[in-house]
């Protein structure tokens, strides 16, 4: 076991559930690290992870609908990201390798960037239905 690798994980696991446990009793307002989009301040424009801080908020607080209105690319492909980092934060602890990996491969990584683009461009049109 490398511990100073374990150590490393843990520690951004503790301060990950910190910053969920923020989000899930204060709001999307109480966490003191988080000041809106940066992209959106600058541009206007809603950028492919706007909303995802709010949308955490209400999926945390089970409001799944809710979470899925305010980003729905991005409620979809955060837990498909979390089921292919478990595996490799594990064997990058153990520096073994990995009985399973999600291997997306090129052409369903070519599609996701195809959807971010496309996300993207539809929430910036007048009229988008979701915030």
């Amino acid at each position: 076991m490398h511990w100073h690798r374990l150590a490393l994980l843990m520690a951004v696991l503790v301060m990950l559930g910190w910053g969920a446990w923020l989000l899930r009793t204060e709001g999307p307002g109480g966490v003191p690290f988080l000041h809106g989009c940066q992209v959106r301040r600058w541009t206007g424009l809603c950028c492919p992870g706007c909303g995802m801080t709010r949308a955490a908020s209400a999926a945390l607080n089970g409001q799944f609908l809710e979470a899925l209105r305010l980003n729905p690319l991005g409620m979809i492909l955060l837990p498909l990201a979390l089921v292919g980092l478990l595996p490799e934060m594990t064997a990058w602890v153990s520096k073994k390798p990995m009985a399973w990996r999600l291997r997306p491969g090129l052409k369903t990584t070519r599609l996701i960037v195809v959807a971010i683009l496309v996300f993207t461009i539809l929430r910036n049109l007048p009229g988008w239905p979701l915030a």
